[in-house]
Formats: structure tokens, C-alpha cells, sequence
């Protein structure tokens, strides 16, 4: 079984038909946890199973995998009146997952260009684009996010076309540098931790500021030839404490 069919099959099972049974037959038995929801290893992932609320479900809309490292991108349900967008990442190794990290934002019913959070294109199509989509993000990361070279970021675009999911951010180059400049967006990505590809999709996991606060960065771009053609994100203030000594990364 690959990595993405593991974690696909064991999340249904523990927490979709909450078989806690399931925490043994897939999970590592020194499974570290990064999450700010569970505490750790087995028995912090067993809790969480079991105190999920009634009619909680995970909807799954993107899912991507490279290597040993599977990324999912979507909503969770059942935990309020409004849905939270997440985004989970696994680490998978002998046949069990062995380390899982995770985002949480609350749902904005519309971005500022009139988007929703999560919509847009859900499917892997490119496969054969993996290596060059993971090239340009990873340049992207270093010299935009990053800062190396700030002045370089219209050659990762095609004009002024990127359709843009962050709730407070407009779509194109020009709604990027806008809210950057305005202070509506001061984030600075210090550290990218992960970077997993799979086609035309790049999912990056980064630690920083926003706000001068220190942050977690869950990015996830789609890629349309040479360009940057999309973005979604999931972005957290680190929390005082976590419930665990793994820390956030």
C-alpha cells in the first residue's frame, strides 16, 4: 500500500467509522505528534478519536503524496456551526504513519475577490509536472516568501493572473504587493520545514511571523506551466503551550 492509500484508509477508519483499533493497526508505536488538538502518541490520538463531537467528518479536497510524506487539504466539519478549513500533513514510514502536523482557520464565507477558501481545482492532472512544479515553488519560497531577492516575483507569474484563496489578500501580483504594503499581510516565512509535490500541485509547510507574532505557514500553490496560477493557505499563531513536547515542526 502507498503512502497516500495508508492515510486515506486509516483516517476513514479512525476517525470517520471511530474503530480505535484502527490507532494500532496503522499508526507507529512512537508516533510523534505535532498537532495544538492531541496530546501524545498513541494514547493523545485514541483521546482525540473518542471525543470527537457528533457528526464530525473530515471532507478531504485535495490530497497530495511525494515520497513518504502525504498532504490533505480541506474541511472539518461538525465542531461549531460553521466549518474549519484545515490542512494535515503525515510522514509514513514501514508501512506506518509515524509523525503527523496540522492547520487550523477558521471559515471565511468570502475572500476579498469573491472566492471561498477551498475552491478551485481538486484534482492531480499533471503528474509528470512534479519536478518542475517542486522547482519553481521551492525558487518561489527562497526569493518571494523567504526574501533572498523580493524584486524578482513577476517572473513567477503570468502578468497580473493568480487567483488568490487567503480571505484578506486580492487575486493577482498587484493584490499580493497590496496587502503587503498596506500591512494587511505582514508575514515573513523564516524557515519552509517541507515541501511536498505531486504534479501541478506544491504544498509547503513554513514557520515565521505574522504580525510579528510567531506563525505557522500551510501554502499550497497550483502551478499552470511556468507560472504561479493559484493559492490556497492555512495560517496559525503559534499557541502558548501545545499538549505535547514535540513542538509545532
Amino acid at each position: 500500500m502507498n503512502a497516500k492509500d495508508l492515510v486515506l484508509r486509516a483516517t476513514a477508519e479512525l476517525f470517520g467509522k471511530r474503530d480505535i483499533s484502527a490507532a494500532e493497526q496503522y499508526w507507529a508505536a512512537g508516533y510523534t505528534e505535532h498537532s495544538t488538538l492531541s496530546g501524545p502518541g498513541l494514547d493523545g490520538l485514541r483521546d482525540a478519536a473518542s471525543n470527537l463531537p457528533e457528526g464530525f467528518r473530515h471532507e478531504k479536497l485535495r490530497v497530495l503524496s511525494e515520497d513518504d510524506l502525504v498532504v490533505a487539504h480541506g474541511l472539518y466539519h461538525g465542531d461549531g456551526l460553521t466549518p474549519v478549513v484545515g490542512c494535515d500533513l503525515w510522514r509514513v514510514a514501514d508501512d506506518k504513519i509515524v509523525e503527523h502536523w496540522d492547520a487550523r482557520q477558521a471559515w471565511v464565507n468570502e475572500t476579498v475577490s469573491g472566492h471561498s477558501m477551498t475552491d478551485g481545482p481538486t484534482e492531480v492532472t499533471e503528474p509528470q509536472n512534479t519536478a518542475a512544479s517542486r522547482k519553481l515553488v521551492e525558487e518561489f519560497v527562497a526569493l518571494i516568501m523567504m526574501g533572498a531577492d523580493r524584486s524578482q516575483i513577476t517572473r513567477f507569474f503570468d502578468g497580473d493572473q493568480f487567483i488568490q484563496h487567503n480571505p484578506q489578500i486580492a487575486d493577482g501580483v498587484s493584490g499580493l504587493g497590496g496587502a503587503i504594503q498596506s500591512g494587511v499581510w505582514a508575514a515573513v516565512v523564516e524557515r519552509a520545514h517541507h515541501i511536498v509535490a505531486d504534479g501541478e500541485f506544491v504544498f509547503t509547510q513554513g514557520e515565521g511571523t505574522l504580525h510579528d507574532s510567531p506563525a505557522a505557514f500551510y501554502d499550497l500553490f497550483r502551478v499552470d506551466g511556468h507560472n504561479l496560477a493559484e493559492h490556497w493557505d492555512v495560517v496559525f499563531t503559534k499557541p502558548d503551550t501545545l499538549p505535547h513536547g514535540n513542538g509545532l515542526f
